[in-house]
């Protein structure tokens, strides 16, 4: 579980700091349909960022899930809690591209 844990939490990592910057507003990473026709940029790389963040933090969540419970389920619960934040992420997403499209 530890070779897991580890690669999450770099993951996670990442993530987090994409996240931070497109919540300065921080668009360079950006790019996309709905990107290329909004006039408000900032405004939306602002948003990506929230849904962002929230895979990166659910990223080291199950890390550090998958190391605490040392059981052979650990990688089961640490698996299901990451789909669980991923379905929650892509919903969010999902409204951030249709309000901005």
């Amino acid at each position: 579980m530890i070779g897991f844990s580890i690669m999450m939490w770099f993951i996670s990592l990442i993530l987090i700091f994409l996240g931070v910057s497109l919540l300065k507003g921080n668009y360079s990473s950006v790019h996309g349909k709905v990107f290329d026709t909004t006039n408000d940029k900032e405004g939306y790389a602002k948003e990506l960022g929230k849904p962002t963040l929230l895979i990166g933090i659910g990223l080291l969540i199950s890390g550090i899930i998958a190391v605490i419970l040392r059981h052979d389920y650990s990688i089961i619960v640490a698996a299901g809690f990451l789909l669980l934040i991923v379905v929650i992420a892509g919903i969010w997403f999902y409204k951030v591209q249709k309000r901005f499209s």
